[in-house]
């Protein structure tokens, strides 16, 4: 997870206000939208690992909204630290207590583990693709 999340963070680094808005296909996500979906994710799934409601959930997506591209790498921070403390502090056995999300998704904290990981992994690539449709070749290595 650290590697990924420094991977973004290297990627936060080449990005100005001007390119927040690049937006390749209109259907598709900007540059902002893909980078702040990955800064709220892993507090996100955190949330609805720990049984957050639905109501909750837009509750919590409505705090986290970030104005700044530092205010996305400051949130992106504190949730690599929030997860790290999360499953640190777990013992063996609480990795296999299942959690069911309010739409009814069943998983055990270790495959809620994986789901973060994966879903992050996968909007790191999304971003990288804008990035280097934005700016040509960025030069990170995401593996």
């Amino acid at each position: 997870m650290s590697f990924s999340v420094d991977c973004v963070l290297e990627m936060i680094d080449l990005i100005d206000d001007q390119d927040l808005n690049f937006r390749p296909v209109d259907d598709k996500k900007s540059i902002e939208e893909v980078l702040q979906h990955l800064c709220e994710l892993i507090g996100a799934d955190l949330e609805i690992m720990s049984g957050a409601n639905q109501e909750e959930m837009a509750n919590y997506y409505k705090a986290v909204k970030c104005k700044t591209v530092d205010g996305m790498r400051g949130l992106l921070l504190k949730n690599l630290f929030q997860i790290k403390e999360t499953y640190l502090n777990m013992k063996e056995d609480d990795l296999f207590v299942k959690v069911t999300s309010y739409w009814g998704l069943e998983y055990s904290r270790f495959e809620w583990l994986v789901e973060i990981l994966v879903h992050f992994t996968h909007h790191r690539a999304q971003l990288h693709m804008l990035l280097v449709q934005k700016k040509g070749n960025i030069n990170i290595t995401l593996f």
